[in-house]
């Protein structure tokens, strides 16, 4: 996508200018245990401690549709008017996400809000833990939504072509096709079943693009650079949900990497269909330089 702005903020200019935003918690929680589901709702942690004032963006029933069979779909058009009513933000709106993670979270609020119009949304470089050791205090205290009136949701764009594409461009797609898991997730396990990557794409962890916690422009460039991408390089990524592909397509816009689509279903949809295949093993570099 276009445009050349920063989308990141980091916490000395938050502290500085934190009343003159609307701040967004996107947290989630990591499950702990192997009972565990593997994320749920950050409600909790938000409730235990978040920047002041912030609202809590819930990435399970507002800024995902709740509706799909499949985790974290991009909202429908009632849905993210809705969304927006409820943190009280509107196209025009400066505002700032940020979460308590990797950053890739509050990097998909980022990726749905601009996909449907919003023009002044960044993040917030770091998350939580980048606010508090800058010194930044937290509050605690639940969450607490505007209420859900009819009359006060804002008028959203449709969604722009770009931001995102579905199943039907993955086969045969003219763009490089990326995936953002970590290596090991890439390569998966021959001797275990619906492990590995869709076959023709070409491995470009979103974990590879982050030092001490924050997106690192030089460590993005160095990615990009032994993977073949360019300015002029049409992509496509997708991870497991869709999470970290946003977290990379953030970490791409910083280096001036803008032509890039996620998969929206990433695979969570490639796998909802047995027939499909997954490749496991490493795929050469070289191969994307070449395509590319």
């Amino acid at each position: 996508m276009t445009g050349t702005r920063s989308a990141l903020v980091d916490a000395d200019w938050l502290i500085a200018h934190r009343d003159e935003v609307i701040v967004l918690d996107a947290s989630i929680r990591r499950g702990a245990g192997p009972d565990d589901p593997p994320f749920a709702s950050g409600r909790d942690d938000f409730s235990a401690a978040h920047i002041p004032g912030a609202r809590f963006a819930d990435l399970f029933e507002d800024f995902s549709d709740p509706g799909s069979a499949l985790p974290f779909t991009r909202p429908t058009d009632a849905g993210i008017a809705r969304a927006a009513a409820r943190v009280g933000i509107g196209p025009d709106t400066p505002i700032v996400v940020y979460d308590r993670l990797t950053g890739a979270w509050a990097a998909r609020v980022w990726w749905v809000l601009r996909s449907r119009g919003f023009t002044d949304v960044r993040v917030l470089n770091g998350g939580l833990t980048a606010w508090t050791a800058a010194g930044g205090t937290v509050e605690s205290g639940a969450p607490q939504p505007l209420p859900d009136a009819e009359d006060r949701r804002p008028t959203i764009d449709a969604a722009a072509d770009g931001f995102f594409v579905d199943i039907d461009r993955i086969a045969g797609a003219p763009e490089v096709v990326l995936c953002a898991l970590n290596e090991q997730a890439y390569r998966g396990d021959p001797a275990q079943p619906g492990t590995g990557h869709i076959p023709g794409s070409h491995s470009a962890p979103y974990p590879d693009t982050l030092d001490d916690g924050r997106i690192d422009p030089a460590r993005t460039r160095a990615l990009a650079d032994r993977l073949g991408i360019g300015p002029d390089t049409d992509t496509i990524v997708y991870c497991g949900g869709g999470i970290n592909a946003a977290g990379l397509a953030l970490a791409f816009h910083e280096v001036g990497l803008h032509r890039t689509a996620i998969y929206d279903g990433s695979l969570a949809d490639w796998r909802s269909d047995p027939e499909r295949p997954l490749v496991t093993g490493a795929a050469p570099f070289a191969e994307v330089a070449a395509d590319g």
